[in-house]
């Protein structure tokens, strides 16, 4: 070991100018051969340094040193001085003090003021102390780590021995207090330490981490240091070594952030991150942006990696401690299967051997989605099992089917990216199972809008999509679009796949959206999605940035940027979900950088397309890619024989491409056997058989309903008149001529409360109703408009669209969502007797927006003065009040 520099000597007579000399000296040496000796060394050093300096200063005061002690407490008292950490003192007295001894006491503190040290200091009577440890738990906590420097030594075992037992502070109330401030302060930063500027200190897996451990394990067992608590069992010596081996790295960033900043901070912002790196031995950076970052993203993936583990000690200890200090007599235990239990809220495994079978890893997190509203963590005895064999892993687990099976099963799971997705991202399961997240952990982006490593931005994308799942009212205004949008998405983990993989080729140079794309479409062969959930997830993380780039670059109220961007989206499919994505990912990028201009363009530019797919920009042959899959779904969920996959095939071709492309394969299945069985032989003259289905099946959050009968004239307006007087409302419908003149017709409602229909009573109710009035000619009374709508500015937009057919009218009519909406649409229609051969109808937001495929009475496309009076008694029949 190297001998300090004559020039860091301390002497008696030395002045204030040669103290100051001394210091610098000291720290000139210590960053000169920071890699000379251990990180504990070279802070203990200046520790002693500063003990040495402080005796020196308080000697010539000749305090009673019976009765006065001075003390090092907090960091200065566990001797981890880092070069501009506060030097915390504590002078205790017994009794008061005489004036003549608080003026000594003052002029040593000015002493060390002068000397330009940061000071934390407090002169306390012995009972004072006691009272200010019993009154503020931060005291006390400081004063746990009290270390003697000159005077009455007994008062550092007097404190000690208060503290640690049960007249200040009980141990149940003092383990309380650390971990609400630890729960306190991950909340802060938002439970993550991935932050592209963490703090050392307070992120989760910082020092104070650490050093929550070492107060409660000193308060509750009594013990000097974390090396004691091996013999308790708490710790393996493997868990010791790699905290330790994790504290001393955050030290040796935090030693070369002070030099980097000249001053004390705790932050490693993206100024300081070149020098520290330079410093930590990483090599010369250049500056950020540039080409040169390789050795900042070298230090930042280490230094997040030691805060990982740091995290996960610590939940283990933490837990470990809570079930000593606060034992649970009667614990809850709720079995799962053989392998899994919860235990008080933890999930639990029943053997440590279960991970030996590797598909055990993704069932656990599987059953932490599956049963999420009694779940709220892992048992420390689980995560310390989850660590050993993610380490023992000698491939990835997505090389067992079951585990893709079970990756795929948690995405499709409503409940899949709320504590499941974030807990296999903090234990490093996303890690083990895909090889592309393993790239990016801990992966910097050097620009100036992301906050947060690329693992980090991907796992918030994740769960801000996760967030649209809830319920609109609760949520922000600027997120009810997203939300409404993404809870009539039929397939949602296409979604979830494309958020997972829009930014995990960063780094790999090139661009990192086609490079994605790749790896997106590999990954939907290896685990056997359809064709078109691979087209879909494959191009949206090609163009994940073009919704973004298009509204804040380009003029999208520009009717050729308009059609551009509606003919690269293609399809509504693609236009909702690129949406729902360039939120979440805005979101997740910054937490300054989404605001309402931003929020206004995404909207504006969404509506504004929509209308440009809905008037003729829509591709196609997209949607005959998703027809044919949906067929030969359906196809084999019926398990027909030749005879009757003859008669399935017959029915499919009289009905329209609109029926294959708005439902999903179990709903084509269900409605196909329907329509099979029954007979649509009218009963009666003037009366009809219609098939009616309203199960209790719930989809998308609503009830569905599906009508099939023969078409005649007011069918649509006597439909929607008795649903309104039911109080029901339609949120989505499907409406579309066979090509032999019937109608099929598939609704998503919900009742009178806004809820779907669950009661078997009130189905029974709805479809007898349907029957009298589509069926016997039963009529309805008028419903009058309520009033709770009457005083809402109500104006509609009316839009007619290219229609590819020479003989049909397509019109587009939108306007505040009300229960009387569809109703004066009808009312227009009857009036003008006009023929409805299709009809798409949706809630889009707050507002219903919703084309309808129309005739005249000579069943010809509507004339231009034809038109004028539609628009006109539209206008009319939707802005009065009745």
């Amino acid at each position: 070991m190297l001998s300090q520099p004559a020039s860091t000597d301390l002497r008696p007579d030395m002045t204030s100018a040669e103290l100051k000399q001394a210091i610098k000296s000291l720290d000139q040496y210590l960053q000169d051969n920071i890699f000379q000796s251990a990180i504990n060394d070279t802070l203990n050093k200046r520790s002693h340094f500063f003990d040495a300096l402080l005796c020196q200063l308080w000697q010539p005061f000749e305090l009673d040193p019976a009765r006065i002690s001075l003390n090092a407490v907090g960091g200065y008292g566990r001797q981890t001085l880092h070069p501009f950490s506060d030097i915390d003192i504590c002078v205790i007295h017994d009794g008061p003090l005489t004036p003549t001894e608080a003026a000594s006491v003052s002029q040593f503190l000015t002493q060390l003021w002068d000397l330009n040290l940061d000071l934390g200091h407090a002169v306390r009577s012995l009972t004072d102390t006691f009272q200010a440890c019993k009154d503020d738990v931060t005291i006390a906590t400081s004063l746990l780590e009290i270390r003697h420097l000159f005077g009455n030594s007994q008062h550092q075992q007097q404190v000690l021995n208060a503290l640690y037992g049960q007249d200040l502070w009980q141990s149940q109330a003092f383990f309380n207090a650390k971990l609400s401030e630890q729960q306190e302060r991950h909340a802060k930063a938002q439970g993550t330490s991935y932050s592209i500027e963490p703090n050392l200190k307070t992120s989760p897996g910082g020092m104070r981490d650490i050093q929550t451990l070492t107060w409660v394990a000193r308060k509750h067992f009594s013990v000097a240091n974390m090396q004691s608590l091996r013999s308790f069992g708490f710790l393996t010596n493997d868990e010791y070594a790699e905290l330790m081996e994790c504290q001393h790295f955050l030290f040796r960033v935090r030693f070369a952030l002070h030099q980097a900043a000249q001053r004390s901070e705790n932050r490693l912002l993206l100024q300081y991150q070149a020098e520290v790196a330079k410093l930590m031995g990483f090599g010369d950076g250049m500056a950020i942006g540039e080409s040169g970052n390789i050795a900042i993203e070298k230090m930042m993936r280490q230094l997040f990696r030691a805060m990982k583990r740091i995290g996960e000690l610590n939940k283990i200890l933490m837990a470990y401690f809570q079930r000593e200090i606060i034992p649970e007599l009667n614990p809850q235990i709720i079995a799962i299967n053989d392998n899994f239990e919860i235990v008080d809220k933890y999930i639990h495994v029943r053997d440590e051997t279960v991970f030996i079978d590797r598909t055990q890893i993704m069932a656990l997190f599987e059953f932490i989605a599956i049963h999420h509203d009694k779940i709220i963590g892992i048992t420390a005895e689980t995560l310390r099992s989850l660590r050993q064999v993610r380490r023992r892993l000698m491939g990835d687990l997505q090389d067992f089917q079951r585990c893709r099976e079970q990756f795929k099963a948690i995405f499709v799971h409503p409940q899949g990216m709320g504590l499941a997705i974030t807990l296999m991202h903090q234990h490093g399961i996303l890690a083990s199972y895909l090889p592309q997240w393993r790239e990016v952990v801990g992966q910097m982006q050097f620009d100036l809008f992301h906050a947060y490593t690329v693992d980090e931005h991907t796992h918030k994308v994740l769960k801000n999509i996760y967030i649209y799942g809830n319920d609109i009212k609760t949520l922000d205004k600027d997120l009810a679009l997203a939300a409404d949008i993404y809870q009539k998405m039929s397939n949602k983990s296409t979604l979830l796949f494309a958020a997972l993989f829009h930014d995990l080729a960063k780094g790999r140079g090139g661009d990192h959206s086609k490079l994605g794309a790749v790896d997106a479409n590999l990954f939907a062969k290896f685990h056997g999605l359809k064709v078109s959930q691979e087209k879909l997830i494959c191009w949206l993380v090609e163009n994940h940035l073009l919704m973004s780039i298009t509204s804040q670059r380009m003029d999208i109220y520009d009717p050729e940027v308009v059609n551009a961007f509606a003919k690269k989206v293609g399809t509504l499919t693609r236009l909702d979900a690129l949406y729902c994505l360039t939120i979440a990912d805005i979101q997740a990028t910054n937490d300054d950088l989404w605001n309402d201009w931003k929020a206004s363009l995404l909207k504006d530019l969404y509506f504004v397309t929509r209308k440009a797919l809905r008037n003729g920009f829509e591709n196609i042959l997209q949607l005959r890619t998703l027809v044919r899959e949906h067929k030969q779904e359906a196809l084999n969920l019926l398990a027909a024989d030749d005879d009757s996959s003859d008669e399935i095939k017959k029915l499919w071709r009289r009905l329209p491409i609109a029926f294959f492309s708005n439902a999903e394969a179990d709903d084509i299945a269900r409605y196909t056997q329907a329509m099979i069985n029954h007979d649509l032989t009218p009963v009666a003259e003037n009366q009809y058989n219609t098939l009616i289905l309203l199960d209790d099946v719930v989809v998308k959050g609503c009830s569905d309903v599906f009508v099939y009968t023969k078409d005649r004239h007011g069918l649509f307006v006597k439909l929607f008149n008795t649903l309104a007087t039911l109080r029901i409302s339609v949120k989505q419908a499907q409406i579309a001529r066979t090509k032999d003149g019937y109608v099929v017709e598939s609704f998503k409602v919900l009742d009178f409360d806004e809820k779907p229909i669950t009661s078997a009573q009130r189905r029974e109710q709805v479809i007898d109703k349907l029957h009298q009035v589509l069926d016997k000619g039963v009529n309805l009374p008028k419903k009058r408009q309520s009033r709770r709508h009457q005083s809402f500015d109500n104006q509609p937009n009316i839009e007619f669209l290219h229609s590819r057919k020479s003989t049909r009218s397509l019109v587009n009519v939108s306007a505040l969502d009300t229960s009387e909406f569809m109703e004066q649409i009808a009312s227009a229609f009857r009036e003008l007797d006009l023929n409805i051969h299709s009809a798409t109808i949706s809630t889009v937001g707050e507002r219903a927006d919703n084309v309808f495929l129309l005739s005249n009475k000579d069943d010809q496309q509507l004339t231009p003065e034809q038109q004028q009076q539609l628009s006109a008694t539209l206008m009319q029949a939707i802005t009065t009040d009745e």
